[in-house]
């Protein structure tokens, strides 16, 4: 167990430094790759769980999938992908300070996370908290320097507050 825990960290550290690569190529990769052990961290049975959920989340049947990511949430509390999903769908039914607590318990799992980090900025813009939006997209912009949604919301909100 701990060698698969170092190799997972091993991974992870090449991967959160890839993303400030300059080749765009190698930044995907790492995207990629890091979205891949995020998906995997609780094993293949619950990964095809999460990927049900997201396909009921990509057909627009939103209380089916609202529903199977409680229950992936219940079975398995550390899979913070199982939050992520939850924090994005709550997001997209507009139930913002919900996906607020989601992206929380991602973070506090997995502090480097930029799509929580993300998507915690944007459920704070929702929410016209635009200070703290600003802070959020900052922090992502710290893991993933290049992701260019994060420049564009921090404007946003300095747009608003002015």
């Amino acid at each position: 167990m701990i060698l698969r825990y170092n190799s997972f960290m091993d991974k992870t550290a090449q991967y959160l430094e890839d993303l400030k690569n300059e080749d765009p190529a190698v930044r995907e990769n790492a995207t990629r790759d890091l979205w891949v052990l995020w998906h995997r961290q609780e094993g293949i049975e619950l990964e095809r769980e999460l990927n049900e959920g997201t396909e009921l989340m990509d057909q627009q049947k939103l209380d089916e999938a609202l529903i199977a990511f409680q229950i992936l949430v219940e079975k398995c509390p550390e899979f913070s992908e199982a939050h992520n999903k939850l924090a994005t769908l709550l997001f997209l039914m507009g139930q913002y300070d919900e996906s607020v607590k989601e992206c929380e318990e991602v973070l506090r799992r997995i502090p480097h996370h930029f799509g929580a980090l993300n998507g915690l900025g944007m459920c704070l813009y929702e929410l016209k908290q635009f200070e703290e939006a600003i802070s959020t997209f900052k922090k992502a912009l710290e893991v993933q320097p290049h992701a260019l949604i994060n420049r564009t919301y921090i404007a946003r909100c300095r747009s608003n507050l002015n």
